[in-house]
């Protein structure tokens, strides 16, 4: 990085002070991480927006321990500090602020023990951006309300139970990720008749209408907000609550049909985006691991395509919605075609085929010509 460039970014990134770290600790933000040596005392640099650090300490063995981070939008020369309390042997905020007020005032003296935001390999940072797009300092602060902080324990209210179980752990408030909890198997309106139930047990869109309406204030890219932030939690954060509400978001999306032609050249075209992105991300196995319980996602995706392909034979649709069905059919054949290459799936699903199979009878069945004996 030439002098210039490292004065721009000196200027107008953010500090992260951490003071009083262990030698040895597993230190990261965002893709990157490192065994800290004894001068370390934080970040610099930081490109303002969200950025995730995380840490954990090891023991005398080097094994790490639990891993703990934050979520937080950095403004353009904002300074965080935070010291290490050994009694608790966790990191706190500074809180004096005349300590924050000098310690600010003469930044330039931490320069030789700060490490700076990596921008090499740029994949890295273009990465984050693009898995943590749509994630708001809204939903960080009603998701995350502990200052954005997420342990890889941290229990979940979507699924506490199962949680539980799995860490064989106490409950913690403070560590809860308050992910919004809505029941795939009751996906109905209240006094539903037996013929919604019915309707609306299999497509999800009342569902899908209700939560836009009352938990993402009708703004669909919340709703994927919080599907990047999941990942993200249960990808860097090794969290398993993210990937049960990633899974349930994930089924949620692919299980409607009504909600279709409303949304489909906004909220599942840009869905198809961020799982793209996401499962960029993933191993080319991991949808092998029990963990995915028995490809999972192939499953739902194949739903998602059968009523894709439903919504755009149903009859008296507008030409305009019907073209952008149509539009979104294309993307998921080229959203299929990269899990083909990636993941060798073969998203098709069987009821869909035989119909269109049917549907090319009549004047597009092929024609059967019998040809005269050569003899």
């Amino acid at each position: 990085m030439d002098q210039e460039t490292a004065q721009a970014l000196f200027d107008q990134g953010a500090f992260l002070l951490f003071l009083n770290a262990p030698e040895g600790m597993e230190f990261g933000i965002d893709f990157n991480s490192w065994k800290i040596g004894p001068k370390f005392k934080g970040m610099k640099l930081i490109p303002p927006g969200l950025h995730f650090v995380f840490y954990s300490t090891s023991n005398k063995f080097g094994t790490s321990g639990l891993k703990t981070g934050f979520f937080k939008f950095y403004e353009s020369k904002e300074l965080v500090i935070k010291y290490w309390d050994h009694t608790l042997e966790d990191f706190k905020n500074e809180s004096d602020s005349e300590q924050v007020e000098r310690l600010n005032s003469d930044i330039r003296q931490f320069d030789p023990f700060l490490g700076p935001y990596p921008f090499s390999p740029p994949t890295n940072w273009q990465k984050w951006i693009h898995l943590t797009s749509l994630i708001t300092s809204r939903l960080i602060s009603v998701i995350l309300p502990n200052e954005g902080r997420v342990a890889n324990i941290s229990s979940s209210t979507v699924d506490e139970e199962e949680l539980l179980k799995l860490n064989d752990l106490k409950y913690q408030e403070n560590d809860t990720i308050f992910f919004t909890k809505f029941d795939l198997r009751k996906s109905w309106r209240p006094g539903a008749t037996g013929q919604e139930v019915t309707k609306y047990s299999q497509d999800k869109s009342w569902l899908l209408s209700e939560l836009l309406n009352k938990v993402y204030n009708n703004d669909y890219k919340e709703l994927l907000g919080e599907l990047q932030l999941a990942f993200v939690c249960f990808l860097i954060a090794e969290n398993y609550a993210g990937f049960i509400q990633w899974k349930n978001l994930v089924q949620l999306i692919c299980s409607c049909q009504e909600e279709l032609e409303k949304y489909a050249d906004t909220l599942f075209t840009d869905f198809l985006d961020v799982l793209k992105c996401q499962l960029e991300e993933c191993p080319r196995d991991f949808f092998h691991n029990i963990v995915t319980e028995d490809n999972y996602l192939a499953h739902v995706l194949k739903n998602f395509r059968r009523n894709i392909l439903e919504a755009s034979s149903m009859d008296a649709i507008p030409q305009q919605s019907l073209e952008k069905l149509h539009t979104l059919r294309r993307r998921f054949e080229k959203f299929r075609g990269f899990l083909n290459q990636r993941f060798h799936w073969e998203i098709v699903d069987e009821v869909a085929a035989r119909e269109e199979e049917e549907r090319e009878e009549g004047e597009y069945a092929p024609v059967v010509v019998e040809l005269p004996d050569t003899e």
